[in-house]
């Protein structure tokens, strides 16, 4: 599931509070395998996420979202959370997070805007949250243009390709 930014994004809503740690986000040590984490994902902090998680639903988390180790959360996207939003994210779990075009979006006040369960919009062209159940809105965070960019080709591995091809051009 490849993420456009100029596409509002709406779904479910799973709320976690702070300091999810990416131990839990990403049990790679007890799940080797992706097929095992999918099924353990998150369970130290809500057991029924993995068995319950439906494509295109929104994870939103508290303050240090993804705290610990430097594993990336590629299982999220693997479940099919279509976004993250969370109120602060640690930076290497946003780095991460951002090479591997996980959309993920920093919108203070957001724990406060919704309850597990309803339904949001992330509108990121036009710079806000919705909760298309009460209405209440929220602003988010722009990125710079060059983390616009990484997101567009769809990460940095695709973003550094793209870039090399361009600057081999001779024919301009």
């Amino acid at each position: 599931m490849r993420f456009d930014m100029n596409q509002p994004i709406e779904g479910r809503v799973w709320k976690f509070g702070d300091s999810i740690e990416t131990d839990a986000i990403n049990p790679y040590y007890h799940y080797p395998t992706m097929d095992e984490m999918k099924l353990h994902t998150m369970e130290a902090y809500r057991p029924e996420f993995a068995r319950e998680v439906k494509p295109g639903d929104i994870l939103v988390a508290g303050h240090n979202f993804g705290c610990g180790s430097s594993r990336p959360g590629l299982v999220l996207r693997e479940v099919g959370i279509a976004a993250i939003v969370v109120e602060s994210v640690s930076r290497l779990f946003l780095r991460n997070s951002i090479a591997r075009a996980i959309p993920i979006f920093l919108a203070p006040g957001i724990t406060e805007a919704v309850d597990d369960a309803q339904t949001l919009r992330v509108d990121y062209p036009g710079g806000k949250i919705v909760n298309l159940d009460t209405g209440k809105e929220i602003s988010m965070r722009q990125f710079p243009p060059l983390i616009e960019e990484i997101f567009r080709a769809g990460g940095l591995p695709e973003y550094a390709y793209e870039r090399y091809m361009r600057e081999q051009r001779t024919d301009l």
